[in-house]
């Protein structure tokens, strides 16, 4: 029995939680509230739990004289007075003085050692250490990892140790084989089928430690996650079996699209996109160590993710990778908290700049645009106001170091807006991204030599080798009057592409603020900045602009091997995922095909056995 106060500075009331005789007594109480008021809605709390037990005291009190060898009157029975009053209740300090009346409650529960009630003294532990929450969020999967994430009060998390036990008993008594320690487990693959339990507890040296966590009798938390379950082989493992491992100094670059969670939760998903999907494969607790697999499996120099929720990235590719890549997320412009995430690795890259921009701020803001501006504004006479303020797409850009050869490289990450008649917007913004690769590369010249740095450009474009942004990029230009340009008349901008994706706070459940995270720019426009219309006797012919890249035409790692499709759902099949390289860059391999054969047996990603309706896709890469 004890008493646990929870006294913080700035927090308006003072939270109380009393263990007595089996019961769990909780009270929330204004910090200047006069003690004598605490106590007595203290008492009251505690006679009625004496009275409710009593009844069924007297019951087994009964019973028990029925006994033969039983002594009347020897029953254990709580004394109860009338609840009207209360039990009586006091709080002592460490010299058993009754703190007195009038005191603030604040002020005698931080000077008292103890509860009074009716004789018995129970202590009193202000703000103990404790474990507030814990979880290893995700299904158990047999070659797949879990993370253990905690949240701590009056103590930090690394002051606990984690065990991963297999096939542990019922009960309180922690008796099985262990498996792994520390936050991150990969399950092994013999382990189909047998329970997995995981225990947080005070690590060996702050247990022993006076003042230590090990005081505390709430700082040891067990979760039992039930049985591992195992994924079912196939086409994956071939796939990436053919890939083979990364050798270097091949550099080996990566880009899968994850699907967030909250995209696969709505009811288009569920009903239009993928039908063919069991429920408990769609749920992102199954897909999510899927995900993490996949990208050990494949074990990248550069990956780049889209669609990471900023849950995702703290909670499970930060302490998964944390220690292995440079880890940094870029979240979208919106509601929405999901975005880009860029993994390097520090084995190979030394990352000299980082830097994310917001395409409509950019467009928006960026004098080098203008001109480009001016035009689609006076061409396209809703974009301005109607359609530009919702466009969320980020482009993430870093200019890193080859430790191996010293060579300096641009990698840039994005997701493209997606919309079937959004072809001009994406080309918009690939002209954006191009133009900001191309000044990182001026930036990090390395000075004498002749070459700009390297530059590889991944991500989820939304655009099919026949459009107009793929062509910007692979063949160097796009002339004004490109069809695509002609999606400027056929698109507008509803509310209800907005209210299509749910709204979800860019605040996790353990209230981590994602700005915190995020390096995104502000996206205050600048009010006196007004954009002149280009005169219609200056436009370019066509309802675009002219266009060179800057970069010259890209390689795609896939030309010599393209594959049928990256996307592939309900009604739809697709290439929209891309790895392209600007300088002197050799594909030695690129990570296969899958076949519509392969796939239709389960209807399309993803399924059972792959978690996202996008491949990852991947090329191993040398410089020339």
């Amino acid at each position: 029995m004890e008493v646990t106060v929870r006294l913080v500075e700035g927090e308006p009331t003072v939270a109380v939680q009393v263990l007595w005789h089996g019961a769990e007594l909780n009270l929330n109480r204004a910090h200047e509230e006069p003690v004598e008021r605490f106590l007595q809605r203290l008492g009251l709390s505690c006679s009625k739990y004496a009275g409710r037990q009593t009844g069924g005291d007297r019951k087994r009190a009964k019973k028990e004289r029925k006994k033969p060898g039983a002594v009347p009157g020897q029953e254990d029975v709580i004394a109860v007075p009338s609840q009207s009053h209360g039990l009586a209740v006091g709080l002592v300090d460490s010299e058993r003085v009754r703190i007195p009346d009038g005191t603030k409650v604040a002020d005698a529960l931080a000077k008292a050692s103890h509860v009074d009630i009716e004789g018995e003294l129970l202590p009193i532990l202000v703000n103990p250490p404790s474990i507030v929450k814990f979880e290893a969020y995700g299904k158990p999967l047999a070659g797949c990892p879990l993370v253990a994430s905690v949240r701590c009060d009056f103590c930090e998390a690394r002051e606990l140790q984690f065990r991963w036990l297999r096939q542990v008993a019922a009960g309180n008594d922690l008796i099985g084989h262990c498996i792994g320690e520390g936050r991150i487990l990969w399950i092994p693959e013999d382990m189909a089928g047998q329970s997995l339990t995981v225990c947080a507890e005070p690590g060996r040296s702050t247990a022993s430690s006076e003042g230590g966590v090990g005081r505390s009798t709430r700082m040891k938390k067990i979760l039992r996650l039930g049985a591992v379950e195992e994924v079912p082989p196939g086409w994956p493992e071939r796939r990436l079996g053919t890939f083979g491992p990364r050798i270097p100094p091949e550099l080996r670059v990566v880009t899968f699209n994850i699907l967030a969670a909250f995209y696969s939760k709505t009811q288009v998903a569920a009903k239009s996109m993928y039908p063919y999907c069991p429920p408990s494969a769609l749920d992102f607790a199954y897909r999510q160590p899927l995900i993490g697999r996949e990208l050990r499996r494949i074990n990248g120099d550069v990956i780049c993710l889209q669609e990471c929720s900023f849950s995702t990235y703290r909670k499970f590719l930060l302490p998964l990778f944390g220690d292995q890549y440079h880890v940094r997320m870029t979240l979208k412009a919106s509601k929405v908290s999901e975005g880009c995430v860029l993994l390097l690795s520090k084995a190979s890259f030394e990352v000299l700049e980082d830097k994310d921009f917001i395409f409509r701020k950019l467009l928006r803001g960026d004098k080098v645009f203008r001109p480009i501006l001016s035009e689609v504004a006076a061409k396209w006479p809703d974009f301005l106001s109607g359609v530009l303020p919702h466009m969320t797409t980020i482009f993430q850009l870093s200019a890193v170091r080859h430790t191996a050869t010293g060579k300096v490289l641009v990698i840039a990450n994005t997701h493209l807006f997606f919309h079937p008649q959004a072809r001009h917007i994406r080309l918009l913004q690939t002209i954006c991204l191009l133009q900001k690769i191309q000044e990182m590369r001026e930036q990090h010249r390395v000075q004498g030599d002749t070459e700009l740095p390297h530059v590889v450009l991944c991500g989820d474009l939304n655009s099919a080798p026949e459009t107009a942004a793929v062509k910007l990029l692979l063949e160097g230009g796009i002339p004004c009057d490109h069809p695509d340009w002609e999606h400027a008349s056929q698109f507008a901008w509803r509310d209800e592409e907005e209210s299509a994706a749910p709204a979800t706070a860019a605040e996790d459940e353990d209230g981590a603020s994602a700005a915190t995270w995020s390096s995104a720019p502000s996206l205050d426009a600048d009010p006196g900045d007004n954009v002149e219309l280009l005169p219609r006797d200056q436009w370019q012919p066509g309802r675009g602009v002219l266009w060179k890249n800057p970069l010259g035409p890209m390689l795609n790692t896939y030309a010599d091997a393209p594959l049928a499709f990256t996307n592939y759902v309900h009604g739809y099949k697709g290439i929209l995922d891309w790895i392209l390289t600007a300088g002197s860059f050799r594909v030695v391999r690129s990570l296969g095909d899958v076949t519509e054969e392969d796939l239709l047996p389960r209807g399309g990603l993803p399924n059972i056995q792959y978690p996202s309706d996008h491949l990852s896709v991947a090329a191993d890469l040398v410089f020339a």
